[in-house]
């Protein structure tokens, strides 16, 4: 893990997750600054995802065959160019336009890092290896909400977008100086090509791919988790700020409790995970967040929602170490870019589902004028202004 290539994709993921994650928890009140309701503002924070289902997996499959290096740098900018559009947008249409477009940079970045660090991973090391390089993902997630809420209050709304834009040169920068076009197992499979020996397919079309047991069912795990996180972060950050009071500050550590949490404990549910029955793990993750989810839409005051999320952060990264670990496995025999790649795809199908849904059912709470306060929390506010 400390290889070069390793640190060079660890330090550009977690800087570009903490841009990415800046602004995505704001996105929702800046569009409802320029108008949007209801199902607009579920697309601000899901139509990324239509982008992500229809591009991850032909970006995943395209780098098996042409090398991870160049589809990553191009994600990163791609995300610079997005963000320097939100500085620009004067309409909430706009907005969702660059939503939309930073839904390609997310295609080419995540899935297509992921593997190329399964290419790095040693075998029976995958929840190991998953487990320390999610820390920059996941930690990566939850700084950005925080430091975006204090930029926010000094600094105003539109810096959030500047230091997103520079944190996504950053990365891009950090790529092109230190990793290497081809991982070792790509130059490995292509000396063996080279010397007439006999290679492992991994170029299969997509119905070959989860035809595989296994990797159908990493790919509707993506999915179905995917489907809660859309319906609740879609209006978390509108639930705490207009139905609890929160600060945007309080906000950003509301975001940063989950997802901190989470990325410390990734490393040594990552080793349980290498020496425990994977899918038992899954499973027992799974169900205790779904608990931990549903307690969240009743919880009375901020230090509650707080504590709950900093449970589902922990319950979270056992599901998702444990499941990392089967689609590295999965991804040796199938094409490691093409199982992630596929998972990109049902993760977007996930968030709009979920998103979708959520903002249905806040037009229709807002439209049947509902008095209770579970709804006043929910319903999105008049227009502001947003600092």
């Amino acid at each position: 893990m400390r290889s070069r290539p390793f640190v060079a994709l660890y330090v550009a993921v977690f800087v570009a997750t903490m841009g990415i994650s800046m602004v995505s928890p704001l996105l929702p009140v800046y569009a409802e600054e320029l108008g949007a309701t209801g199902i607009w503002l579920g697309l601000t924070f899901s139509v990324f995802a239509i982008v992500q289902t229809f591009v991850g997996p032909f970006a995943g499959r395209l780098s098996d065959r042409y090398g991870r290096k160049p589809f990553i740098v191009a994600g990163l900018l791609v995300y610079l160019v997005a963000a320097l559009g939100y500085l620009t947008a004067q309409s909430f249409y706009q907005v969702i336009a660059f939503r939309a477009f930073s839904g390609l940079g997310t295609s080419l970045i995540f899935s297509v890092a992921r593997a190329y660090v399964g290419d790095l991973t040693p075998r029976g090391q995958e929840g190991r290896w998953l487990g320390v390089f999610a820390t920059a993902d996941i930690v990566g997630f939850g700084t950005g909400p925080l430091v975006a809420g204090v930029l926010r209050e000094v600094l105003g709304f539109r810096s959030v977008f500047v230091a997103m834009a520079s944190m996504m040169a950053l990365s891009a920068l950090v790529l092109t100086m230190w990793l290497p076009r081809h991982s070792p197992a790509e130059l490995e499979r292509r000396a063996t090509r080279r010397a007439g020996g006999t290679v492992e397919r991994t170029d299969r079309s997509f119905r070959e791919a989860l035809s595989d047991r296994v990797v159908l069912a990493v790919t509707l795990h993506a999915g179905m988790v995917a489907v809660a996180a859309g319906a609740s972060l879609s209006f978390l950050a509108l639930r705490l700020e207009q139905g609890i009071g929160a600060t945007p500050i309080m906000i950003g550590i509301a975001f940063a409790t989950q997802d901190i949490t989470g990325g410390l404990a990734q490393p040594i549910l990552g080793r349980i995970a290498d020496r425990r029955d994977r899918r038992l793990l899954v499973a027992g993750g799974l169900a205790a967040y779904a608990a931990l989810l549903a307690s969240l839409g009743i919880v009375p005051n901020y230090g509650a929602a707080v504590a709950v999320l900093l449970a589902m952060g922990a319950t979270s990264s056992l599901s998702m170490v444990s499941a990392g670990a089967i689609q590295v496995v999965a991804g040796r025999r199938a094409g490691m870019g093409t199982v992630l790649g596929l998972s990109s795809a049902s993760n977007g199908i996930g968030i709009v589902a979920g998103s979708l849904l959520s903002g249905a059912v806040v037009s229709l709470f807002a439209l049947e004028g509902r008095s209770s306060s579970a709804a006043r929390s929910w319903r999105p506010a008049s227009r502001r202004s947003c600092g």
